[in-house]
């Protein structure tokens, strides 16, 4: 490990960080459903992270607005209490191994399964800005690595149930319609000031969670080191910055509480909002989550589906 550590030392300093952020929902436009709070990443949640010191909106609003300035850090983010749920996984079982991995992501080949899971390493590229021209790190890679730990089985099945949706089963990493060019120049509105959209840089979903619009891409870039506001690009060419901002976008929002209770539909709910009621795309975030738990050997869910 030391070795490791000592050829990739800005993968080391990146990947230390958690990550995570999304496409699909922009509260700050849209709002949040009756008793959720706008997040200053444009997400809609009720934790202190979304409603709490600095927030301007209140858990018994029904119309949201953006929050400007933030107080959260990272012992916040992570401070949520262990709760389980009868049928559902233990505390103790929040590992997964690579027979569960290659279950969930088994539309993958052999060969882009053992990259996402294990890894491999390229040369790394320092310009004025710091970022990534090659690090490719698996989940298992990064996770030794980083400080991100579900606390329970049932947070470590609804991450990776997302992760299938949002990825279509790790196969992409950017939005279809953005890497087509049809839907290239719909994340480009800024609304925290100085993060505006680079000439020529589009802001798409990409990564683990599809981190979309320049605001989150700065958030996201400023919480690990990289300059993605400049290098949007980089959050699908590397297996690192993908899995690091999903990371980071799962405990930055704070979804991890919900999902250590049981409930699936309030993590749907805090990722896209726009996605809850009888949506195909809710739909498939279910069937995802069901093929997920059976992959950890545990019967289908009935309870706390949806949003």
């Amino acid at each position: 490990m030391t070795s490791m550590f000592q050829a990739i030392p800005m993968c080391l300093s990146v990947i230390l960080i958690l990550v995570k952020i999304s496409h699909g929902q922009d509260c700050a436009r849209v709002g949040c459903s009756p008793g959720f709070c706008c997040s200053k990443w444009g997400f809609c949640g009720d934790s202190p992270l979304h409603c709490g010191t600095g927030s301007t909106t209140t858990r018994a609003t029904t119309t949201t607005t953006r929050i400007t300035t933030s107080t959260t850090n990272r012992t916040t983010a992570t401070t949520t209490q262990k709760t389980t749920t009868s049928g559902s996984g233990s505390e103790t079982n929040n590992k997964i191994t690579r027979e569960q991995f290659d279950c969930i992501f088994g539309k993958l080949s052999e060969d882009d399964r053992d990259k996402r899971w294990q890894g491999t390493r390229s040369k790394l590229t320092k310009q004025t800005n710091i970022f990534f021209s090659g690090c490719f790190l698996g989940y298992q890679e990064a996770l030794s690595m980083m400080s991100f730990e579900p606390q329970n089985q049932n947070e470590l099945i609804m991450f990776f149930a997302h992760i299938s949706h949002e990825t279509d089963g790790l196969q992409m990493y950017e939005e279809y319609c953005g890497k087509s060019k049809e839907c290239a120049s719909s994340y480009q509105i800024s609304w925290c000031g100085s993060a505006t959209a680079e000439p020529g840089k589009h802001y798409y979903g990409r990564g683990w969670f599809k981190l979309s619009f320049p605001c989150n891409y700065n958030a996201a870039g400023q919480a690990l080191g990289i300059d993605l506001l400049k290098n949007p690009e980089k959050v699908a060419e590397s297996d690192a910055v993908a899995a690091a901002t999903g990371m980071w976008f799962w405990d930055a929002n704070n979804i991890g509480q919900p999902s250590r209770q049981g409930n699936f539909g309030a993590t749907t709910q805090i990722i896209n909002s726009l996605e809850c009621g009888p949506t195909p795309q809710q739909t498939n975030r279910i069937s995802r989550y069901q093929e997920v738990r059976l992959c950890f050997g545990l019967k289908r869910d009935t309870e706390n589906l949806r949003c």
